[in-house]
């Protein structure tokens, strides 16, 4: 009991001081930051708060268009095309996350999504105006979000990309969830830097979500082990011999990524969802169970 409060006290102080930077960088003015809006919307009555496993899914949903049309990347599409809620929805829930990392979420998808779910949830463009100002990515999470901001990490030719960062309250501690999606044109390491800047602007335990457009051998994700402390949590599974591609025709490669830092984690199972839930969207929702250390 003395470990778990000394735990809680030192988490809290971490905390605290992180906290501290978010209201910081939220009251300026910046290109880069801005406080993005939280939505608690799960009665506090069936928010959980205490649990040794935690289950985090990424899932690039394709602006709700499924595949259809694949390889359709043009925004009348995007904005056009029939949604396909129920499939998406049906895909998160039969692996009953406890956070969900969306990308490629168009306004009022992530409320939608989220209040089927029972989930709360936080969500921004990649933009104020310009490109990307209509499609973001989004947490979901059934547990209460404290803080949220939405962190610009480059991109080609002014096609700015950002991330989704959200504090919430697991084990009575603060952790940080990120929701991540990358320039594909992008070759360079501004967007890994940046990502790694902000986890040490954070200061407290964080999970990174998301469609890296990277592939799992691509040197720039090292750096997030190198400098992060963080890992790959489908290697393990991969190493197994299971197939875990996430995007391609069918499942040629792995893009998608749950990264948990090894200084609180261990990962204890990692999988795509079932194959009648593959049609929901141009990538495969992949999740990955994880405790404490």
């Amino acid at each position: 009991m003395n470990t778990i409060k000394w735990g809680c006290m030192f988490f809290w102080e971490k905390y605290i001081g992180g906290l501290m930077k978010i209201i910081t960088l939220c009251g300026l003015i910046l290109t880069i930051t801005a406080c993005s809006s939280v939505s608690n919307i799960r009665p506090d009555a069936t928010t959980p708060n205490f649990q040794s496993n935690l289950t985090v899914m990424s899932f690039n949903i394709r602006h709700g268009c499924g595949r259809q049309d694949w390889g359709n990347t043009s925004t009348t599409f995007f904005k056009a095309c029939a949604k396909k809620y129920d499939e998406i929805i049906a895909a998160i829930k039969s692996a009953d996350p406890d956070v969900v990392g969306l990308q490629e979420v168009n306004r009022g998808q992530a409320g939608t999504i989220a209040k089927a779910l029972d989930m709360n949830y936080s969500y921004s463009t990649h933009n104020s105006s310009g490109y990307g100002s209509y499609w973001g990515n989004a947490v979901l999470s059934k547990f209460k979000i404290l803080e949220s901001q939405s962190i610009g990490i480059g991109g080609s030719s002014g096609r700015n990309r950002s991330m989704v960062a959200v504090t919430a309250i697991v084990n009575d501690m603060p952790i940080a969830f990120v929701s991540i999606h990358t320039d594909h044109r992008l070759n360079n390491q501004e967007s890994v830097n940046r990502i790694l800047h902000s986890v040490d602007s954070l200061s407290v335990p964080v999970i990174l979500i998301g469609d890296f457009n990277m592939h799992p051998s691509d040197p720039r994700l090292s750096l997030l082990k190198e400098n992060g402390d963080f890992i790959d949590s489908a290697r393990e599974t991969e190493k197994q011999g299971q197939a875990l591609g996430t995007w391609g025709a069918p499942q040629s490669t792995r893009i998608d990524y749950v990264f948990v830092q090894s200084e609180y984690f261990n990962v204890l199972n990692s999988a795509l969802v079932a194959e009648e839930h593959h049609q929901a969207s141009d990538h495969l929702a992949y999740y990955t169970v994880i405790e404490w250390k």
